[in-house]
């Protein structure tokens, strides 16, 4: 059995009752992304054969509505979930071949405007009575296969300079970033609070190049971030919270 949970009611709520003959548990928001996944899930898995749907319908996305029409009436040929009233309820990575096996597979309660977890307990446990047995055969299909992803490879020197990051913690603008040309002078000083508004700035002022130095300012500045409010140290190209000394920073 899975468990969808709408508006009003999280995956702690669940920790205060039993959940009988529940394999996969987990929120859902959208009438499209979401969906998606869960439907992908639960069909790769012949044992599951109930959905139930607890909590309050989310307003204009209505994920609840659309998984009840996709369990009753599918898909058409362009992905739309025939009868759904959210939004955008259309599913571009769902095939066809998915969403019948899943209105095949899947059998859906429909809990939807309920909160009570005592009384969500008691319908699971009524439902793990009547039990279905494992479907047919489950169904997995990878529309995009993916890569294994690569250690990266040392950054190549971006013609429009580098950087160095350092946080000071207790300043209004903790963050403070170091521009420099490639042959050490300085050119710009960015102050801020947060990751997002300095690389907005650098971005802005056309400091970076490079998609690659661009994905490295981010992180670096991310984790900046992060040792801020966790009042862990910064070195910049330094796992969170060591102190040794950072040969080199700023020289990708």
């Amino acid at each position: 059995m899975a468990l969808a949970l709408l508006q009003g009611v999280s995956l702690d709520d669940l920790s205060r009752i039993d959940l009988p003959g529940v394999a996969i548990a987990g929120t859902i928001t959208t009438e499209n992304l979401g969906i998606e996944h869960l439907t992908k899930n639960v069909i790769a898995n012949p044992h599951i054969r109930q959905l139930v749907l607890f909590g309050s319908e989310i307003p204009g996305h209505l994920p609840g509505d659309a998984l009840l029409r996709l369990s009753e009436n599918g898909i058409d040929s362009k992905g739309h979930i025939i009868s759904a009233r959210g939004a955008r309820p259309v599913l571009k990575n769902l095939t066809l071949l998915e969403s019948d096996h899943f209105k095949s597979q899947i059998k859906v309660t429909n809990l939807i405007g309920k909160t009570d977890v005592s009384f969500l307990a008691t319908r699971l446990a009524e439902l793990k009575q009547f039990a279905l047995p494992p479907h047919e055969s489950g169904l997995r299909v990878d529309l995009v296969e993916a890569r294994r992803a690569a250690p990266a490879c040392r950054l190549k020197l971006d013609r429009a300079g580098y950087f160095v990051i350092m946080v000071m913690h207790g300043g209004e603008q903790p963050i403070v970033v170091e521009h420099y040309t490639n042959d050490g002078v300085l050119r710009n000083v960015i102050e801020g609070s947060d990751a997002a508004s300095v690389c907005a700035t650098i971005f802005e002022m056309k400091l970076v190049s490079q998609l690659d130095h661009a994905a490295y300012l981010g992180r670096e500045l991310a984790k900046a971030e992060l040792s801020i409010s966790t009042k862990l140290g910064y070195i910049q190209d330094k796992a969170q919270g060591h102190s040794d000394i950072c040969n080199g920073c700023g020289a990708e």
